[in-house]
């Protein structure tokens, strides 16, 4: 069934919207604590002209929200714009846009931020809260709080893209202990992600739609303990097999991804760096070989919290089989817009060659690509991970 789709473009700062834009070809995706991206061409021809669509999409300086049937589904950053040529002529424009959170990729720890007081004192550092001073509060929510008030109160005053943090004051419950260091000048985005893929971590995005007023929000949320719904709760359920919902599924299978010992590395240098270790010692009773992984967490200098990430390291490595993608029916039961990233459902395949058993499944969706038809019919691919 088509939909009706609206490709309002906006300035990134001021939300002041630029103009209505008609686009062709439009791929959008949403992911879980990750960035969804969206491509699309942009028609450029009389009928367009009069728009101004290149002011209107100028790289970095404004935002897509994509609207479909009057819900706002998606809203990312105009990041790349090339041109596109037919015979020598030039008839429209590529662009590509990345979700709202892609902003912090772009955004550093310049100076000492920490909950320690201590470390602060040491350093002659402002132990006022942030954004006055240098201190960041404990829970592990506030954290990220206290990181975007950072990068929002630049002295620049061009630091802000407009995103309520106010959502962010609601704690997890989990403190933690963080100390970043200026002279790495880590990427603020990394933070969070490393922040929230610690043991007992949570997931985070940022949640756009219409105001009853008719104007739009952007807030940052964190979920905790997770976003999204079990499949119990949902019930949701797509099959591949006669009369199934799932178009094609894409199930592989890929023996690198496995780890049987997991070993994060965190704050220090040389001998003096903290390290966390785990091993999945029920794997390699059973006949496994030792595989492992490291990877590096600065800015963490409790053994407690880098053997948390190890252990969730180990978790994310501890099965060969990578995401399975399932490309299932838009309008079919469950239909697209009653599910999200995060939510859980049951994922069936019938017997065949590859399955003698068949497969029957709860997983995970992590991202949720759309793909927009002429005249607004969709495909959509389902990107899981385990539940």
């Amino acid at each position: 069934m088509p939909h009706q789709y609206t490709y309002l473009f906006a300035d990134l700062r001021t939300d002041r919207v630029l103009a209505e834009l008609p686009l062709q070809d439009v791929e959008y995706s949403t992911e879980l604590n990750g960035i969804g991206v969206c491509t699309a061409t942009l028609p450029l021809n009389r009928a367009t002209a009069p728009l101004r669509p290149m002011e209107a999409t100028t790289p970095t300086r404004t935002v897509l929200y994509i609207d479909r049937d009057g819900v706002i589904v998606w809203a990312g950053i105009v990041w790349t714009r090339r041109p596109l040529e037919r015979g020598g002529q030039v008839y429209g424009a590529a662009l590509q846009a990345s979700e709202l959170p892609s902003y912090w990729q772009y955004r550093h720890v310049n100076k000492l931020l920490s909950t320690d007081t201590a470390v602060l004192t040491a350093n002659s550092a402002n132990t006022a809260y942030v954004p006055a001073g240098q201190r960041m509060y404990g829970d592990q929510a506030w954290i990220v709080w206290s990181l975007l008030q950072y990068a929002g109160a630049d002295i620049t005053g061009a630091g802000s893209i407009g995103v309520d943090t106010n959502p962010l004051v609601a704690p997890t419950g989990i403190t933690r202990t963080r100390t970043y260091d200026p002279s790495e000048r880590p990427v603020i985005l990394d933070l969070i992600r490393q922040l929230a893929a610690v043991d007992n971590g949570f997931d985070w995005g940022i949640e756009v739609g219409w105001n009853a007023n008719g104007s739009r929000y952007r807030r940052w949320q964190v979920y905790y303990p997770r976003r999204g719904r079990s499949a119990a709760a949902t019930g949701f359920t797509w099959q591949h097999g006669p009369g199934g919902n799932i178009i094609v599924p894409d199930w592989p299978e890929d023996g690198t991804l496995l780890a049987t010992r997991a070993i994060a590395l965190g704050q220090g240098q040389g001998l003096d760096v903290v390290v966390g270790q785990a091993e999945a010692t029920d794997l390699l009773a059973a006949g496994w070989p030792l595989l492992e992984t490291v990877s590096k967490y600065s800015g963490v200098s409790e053994w407690n919290t880098i053997q948390s990430h190890a252990s969730a390291d180990l978790a994310a490595h501890s099965t060969a089989t990578t995401t399975p993608t399932f490309t299932v029916l838009a309008d079919a039961d469950p239909v697209l817009g009653s599910y999200t990233v995060g939510d859980s459902a049951r994922f069936i395949v019938d017997p065949n060659p590859y399955y003698p058993d068949g497969v029957n499944q709860e997983l995970r969706i992590a991202t949720v690509k759309v793909t927009v038809s002429g005249g607004g019919s969709e495909t959509v691919a389902l990107t899981c991970v385990e539940a």
